[in-house]
């Protein structure tokens, strides 16, 4: 039985209408952290998921079938069983789950490779895990060592560099406008998916202002809550800005001539199939403009006239001049996808060479070979003080002190190594390490 697994489905195995099936949100997924937790089938287990894709990590104590495990306790929590192909799921045991998270924090598994919110998803997803207690040793290591997987590939690579959807592109084109956002007020015409993406990345740039028009005024008003009260991760301008979310209100569409008028940007995302800025309503209004406006359509059919673009002060984009950025930015992800993939592979070696030293075998080894050392040394320190005789007396005295001493701890582990959960064996070999810290020893190791 392996020791450590993940399971589960993705964007690479399932359509969305199975992903959304499984999708779990936070209070669900603690729900079923809590039951497994309440349970022996599990040692240690963490549950991501996302709109992309729902796994979970899990260091197995009892043989079953883990995949109609987690299959019903999803159901219970959704209502009903979720009916899904068995071929829609994957299964990584050992090095193979090690690699697959490690890819995951790297957002090498994305869809959008080098995007930044999976790493903060998996945070949340560990969080929650902690929460109900069901991690241990080896997951607290495996994710904390994940965690610095995925902040090596941000710092020294550029994966993630550029906008790799047109929502975020279109912040970053503002950005390179105007420096920054900061003390800036943003017009977000439309709030639907494209327009809430839009959205998260503008709590990044330190916007001042948030103003949501949408034809159904009480979707924008739940999108402005949602915004306001929604956590930023901090962007490249002013610290403090970036922590502090915009203020965020809403309007109806009918009201536009008049938001237009308070702000600096707009990003029109919605799917009407005629424009909503035309040029009957807003020309007369952005001609007596003293400032300029920046305007960036990227709905399809296009929502802004073509002719307020020819305006004095008003710089109008639509999405293919966003493709082009877009297309720049994921071809230079492409080329930077080897070298994360290399920090990955370069990552998991060194994982795996620490969960071999945390095996009992190893540790015994090295255990006997410190005292061993220990011994000797302080035997040649003094053995000028004695005779021949005394010093074959000293031998034997030493030999089976280091013997009782060891008596205990070894017992201990050969008992660990073949009784213990995988979990309890890892911390009790840990603990062992730390108490004669042994890893100091075995990094002067040759290899």
């Amino acid at each position: 039985m392996a020791e450590l697994s993940v399971i589960g489905a993705s964007h690479r195995t399932a359509p969305v209408e199975v992903r959304e099936r499984l999708a779990l949100a936070p209070d669900q997924a603690a729900r079923v952290l809590a039951a497994m937790h309440a349970e022996t089938t599990f040692d240690e287990a963490m549950l991501v998921s996302t709109c992309n894709r729902t796994e979970v990590y899990f260091v197995p104590r009892a043989a079953t079938d883990p995949l109609a495990y987690v299959l019903d306790h999803v159901g219970r929590v959704k209502g009903a069983r979720p009916e899904v192909d068995a071929e829609a799921f994957y299964r990584h045991d050992e090095t193979d789950a090690v690699r697959h998270l490690f890819r995951v924090a790297a957002s090498l598994d994305s869809q959008i490779v080098g995007e930044h919110e999976i790493l903060g998803q998996v945070k949340d997803a560990y969080r929650l895990a902690v929460d109900a207690r069901t991690t241990s040793a080896l997951l607290n290591k495996l994710v904390h060592w994940a965690f610095r997987v995925g902040k090596r590939v941000r710092t020294e690579t550029d994966l993630g560099a550029g906008s790799a959807s047109v929502a975020a592109a279109a912040v970053d084109l503002a950005r390179h406008i105007f420096s920054n956002l900061e003390g800036k007020t943003v017009l977000l015409v439309g709030a639907g998916q494209t327009a809430e993406t839009a959205a998260r990345a503008l709590l990044r740039t330190g916007a001042d202002r948030l103003i949501v028009a949408n034809r159904t005024l009480y979707r924008g008003q739940q999108l402005a809550h949602d915004l306001a009260h929604m956590p930023a991760d901090g962007g490249e301008g002013d610290a403090e800005a970036a922590r502090r979310p915009p203020a965020a209100d809403a309007v109806g569409l009918d009201a536009i001539g008049e938001a237009i008028t308070k702000a600096d940007l707009v990003i029109t995302a919605t799917d009407a199939a005629e424009p909503v800025l035309t040029w009957q309503a807003l020309s007369d209004v952005l001609r007596a403009r003293r400032s300029a406006l920046l305007i960036v359509d990227i709905a399809v059919p296009r929502d802004v006239d073509a002719r307020l673009g020819d305006l004095d002060n008003v710089y109008l984009y639509n999405i293919d001049d966003l493709d082009r950025l877009v297309e720049r930015n994921l071809e230079r992800r492409r080329l930077e996808t080897p070298k994360a993939e290399a920090i990955v592979a370069q990552e998991v070696r060194q994982f795996n060479r620490w969960l071999a030293s945390r095996r009992a075998a190893p540790t015994i080894r090295l255990l006997q070979k410190h005292l061993e050392t220990i011994r000797t040394r302080q035997i040649e320190r003094y053995a000028k003080q004695f005779s021949d005789a005394d010093c074959t007396q000293l031998e034997q005295f030493t030999q089976s002190m280091c013997k009782q001493v060891l008596h205990a701890p070894l017992d201990m582990l050969k008992r660990l190594s073949t009784d213990a959960t995988p979990s309890k064996r890892l911390a009790a070999v840990d603990l062992v390490r730390q108490l004669f810290d042994l890893d100091a020893i075995d990094d002067e190791q040759p290899r």
